[in-house]
């Protein structure tokens, strides 16, 4: 199969990382594969099927202009075009701001051919509206080895991993923080999202209001990244959304057993590998970081979750598209 994989992005952006995964796992399938950095007219007329990344994050500054962007540019795609939907929107304490992500979601989704989520909740909400998806779950991959621990790792941590953006759960682990009373830091293991820069002043504003400690590390290396969560006291996942979380697959991967708020993402986690997170009821959160904190071996995995089978379920789902736009649109018989 030929495929271009079309990932869009910076090189530090989870769902970039995602999509360089998927394009190097495929080729080491067989499939030939090409691999580029913008979406744009005129790319790969030869392919078999062009697979792209989407978030609106990264099309876009808001998911209006985002969904225009990728609308104008799938115009232009060769077909069959898979588009795989990454932070599906669907519980956004901002009402608003997630019915207009929604619609932007849903416009995308009627462009492409084939349309893949990376967790189930996201698969099941998006069915619920009529659309046609397949679950592929976000592979948990072995991490860079570790570069040298960070200057604040001494301390007792608190740390939540990824980019900060509404919902991500740092509020939450500022309050926890300030209700242990016990000086322990929290420390935000990445750098703020495009349009998030205001989020990190007003978190920083919430910290000197509850005298916690805290820090944003910005974006971090591979290696620095994979130092940092060795570093990190008591890994926090105090996040409720549908989608998959590469934070959470990065936790993981460096054998970390990160407390977790119960919701969608806590729970399919558990379901895939039992005992891999610790969840918590949110009002029983403080108490459960609390006991974290007094026995922190309880936050390590003896090792990480196995990958999966990345490129198979990636070809099983490519093929379904092709299967099924080749049913839907025949070639001409031979005169």
């Amino acid at each position: 199969m030929r495929v271009l994989a079309v990932v869009p992005g910076p090189t530090g952006s989870g769902v970039v990382r995602h999509g360089l995964t998927i394009a190097s796992a495929l080729t080491a399938a067989g499939c030939e594969v090409t691999v580029v950095r913008e979406a744009a007219a005129g790319q790969g007329d030869s392919c078999d099927l062009t697979s792209v990344q989407f978030t609106d994050a990264l099309f876009g500054p808001d998911v209006a202009s985002a969904t225009q962007a990728f609308l104008a540019w799938s115009a232009t795609a060769p077909r069959p075009l898979v588009v795989t939907l990454h932070d599906v929107p669907g519980s956004d304490p901002d009402a608003a701001r997630d019915a207009r992500r929604l619609a932007g979601y849903l416009r995308v989704a009627a462009a492409c051919d084939g349309v893949l989520v990376c967790s189930r909740r996201e698969g099941e909400a998006l069915r619920r509206l009529g659309v046609e998806v397949s679950v592929v779950p976000l592979p948990v991959l072995p991490p860079a080895p570790p570069g040298a621990v960070p200057e604040w790792g001494s301390r007792p941590t608190l740390g939540v991993l990824g980019f900060v953006y509404p919902g991500k759960g740092h509020a939450d682990a500022l309050e926890a923080a300030a209700a242990l009373r016990s000086g322990i830091q929290v420390v935000a293991l990445g750098g703020a999202s495009p349009g998030s820069a205001q989020l990190v002043a007003e978190l920083h504003d919430l910290a000197a209001d509850l005298d916690v400690p805290f820090r944003v590390t910005g974006t971090l290396s591979d290696a620095d990244l994979h130092a940092a969560a060795l570093a990190t006291t008591v890994p926090l996942a105090a996040y409720r959304t549908l989608g998959a979380s590469a934070s959470l697959a990065s936790w993981l991967a460096c054998r970390r057993r990160p407390v977790v708020t119960a919701g969608p993402q806590a729970q399919e986690a558990e379901e895939r590998w039992p005992g891999s997170v610790l969840q918590v009821a949110p009002s029983g959160l403080v108490a459960a970081l609390a006991a974290a904190f007094e026995d922190p071996s309880c936050t390590w995995l003896p090792q990480p979750p196995p990958a999966g089978p990345i490129a198979e379920q990636h070809l099983a789902a490519f093929s379904s598209v092709l299967a099924r736009t080749a049913r839907a649109h025949p070639a001409p018989a031979p005169r």
